[in-house]
């Protein structure tokens, strides 16, 4: 049983370098061409570096704090209020790119506040369903306990659909339900509350043209947008094995963003089939082990941090890859650990953190007092 956990936290880390490695080598092939003028032809790349080093400094302040901490009512309030400051300025300072604002320029980077709003609701909605758990509220007061966690997720959604961040509002809209379902409140008023945001969330994304636009163009299957069409020319002309590295066509920019949020065809064309098979198990891979960790562990309050990570996680994948296949109308979405950006690798690695730092805690719940008299060290690594 021991080496079977020293094996999971292991694994779990390997799996993690093993993603930043792919990203740092797809970006190396697929950025260069599109450097800004007058930028080493890595510019994208160094930047990917020190993007990741700031996310191994967040990984491994996560992963050393004890997640129990963020139960405190001065670090979870702190949270919620810095996140609904940062969405606010962003809609006050914000730049604005393709009709939406979600940048804002802070000490020469660019920080997207709504990718940061998505790990502080998961911390603060699971610190509410616990405390509403132990007073038992969500059996006696179900509507008063639903109020409450869709009322703390719905100022942020409210916040980031301002900004016109419909992928990161849906996101932190289900993470809000997903945690009202596992909090197990009674089942016909969690349907009826369901049924009510989604005709909701219709009402609103159909309020928006270009949105409306959007979604009708991806159902006329005889004009398909130019960026898809070039992500389904990548995808394809990868067949079986790929073209091999840096020998890729679409980076030459035909295929816009293809180092961020079209990542994923970049990698298809040069590592064809089988490198994203690969990809994907490898993702599975991470999923599971995040999931297979709450499900093992006792504490509710991890098992709430961890199936709230997991959702985030799940939903940007998954996401990413329906939008490079066409499945879904193209939309700013990126591929975790692997696309270029600064705020998505500082909270994925900060929330893989926190599912290593429960980890930990499970070698102490399976293996009692013993894990204490042993180098810690030594069984993590």
């Amino acid at each position: 049983m021991f080496k079977n956990k020293k094996f999971l936290g292991t694994a779990f880390i390997i799996v993690i370098l093993f993603l930043l490695a792919m990203s740092l080598l797809t970006m190396a092939s697929v950025s260069y061409p599109i450097v800004p003028k007058g930028q080493s032809d890595f510019y994208y790349l160094y930047k990917q570096m020190l993007w990741m080093i700031g996310g191994l400094a967040c990984f491994s302040f996560a992963a050393m704090m004890n997640y129990k901490r963020y139960k405190e009512i001065k670090i979870f309030s702190a949270l919620y209020i810095i996140g609904i400051i940062g969405l606010i300025a962003v809609l006050l300072f914000g730049s604005k790119s393709k009709g939406a604002v979600r940048w804002i320029d802070l000490l020469g980077f660019r920080i997207q506040p709504s990718e940061f709003s998505k790990l502080i609701i998961i911390i603060v909605v699971s610190v509410l369903v616990e405390r509403l758990k132990k007073k038992n509220m969500i059996a006696t007061k179900p509507w008063i306990s639903a109020l409450i966690i869709l009322g703390v997720t719905g100022v942020y959604s409210f916040l980031i659909f301002a900004e016109k961040s419909y992928t990161s509002m849906i996101q932190v809209a289900a993470i809000g339900i997903l945690m009202l379902f596992i909090s197990g409140i009674n089942l016909p008023i969690f349907s009826i509350i369901s049924l009510f945001l989604v005709i909701l969330g219709n009402i609103l994304l159909m309020r928006d043209k270009y949105r409306v636009d959007r979604i009708e163009g991806h159902k006329n299957t005889q004009v398909i947008p130019f960026q898809v069409q070039q992500s389904l020319i990548a995808i394809g002309s990868g067949k079986l094995t790929g073209r091999g590295y840096g020998n890729g066509f679409q980076k030459y920019k035909f295929l816009p963003e293809i180092h961020t949020d079209y990542i994923l065809s970049g990698f298809a064309e040069e590592n064809g089939f089988i490198g994203v098979l690969f990809l994907i198990l490898v993702y599975v891979f991470l999923l599971a082990i995040i999931l297979m960790v709450a499900f093992k562990i006792k504490d509710m309050f991890a098992k709430y941090l961890l199936i709230g990570i997991f959702v985030m996680f799940a939903t940007q994948i998954l996401g990413n890859i329906t939008v490079a296949t066409n499945m879904l109308p193209s939309t700013g979405i990126s591929l975790p650990l692997m696309s270029y950006g600064g705020s998505s690798i500082f909270v994925s690695m900060f929330a893989l953190g926190i599912v290593y730092n429960v980890i930990r805690a499970l070698y102490k719940q399976e293996m009692g007092d013993e894990l204490d008299e042993i180098n810690e060290v030594e069984y993590m690594m």
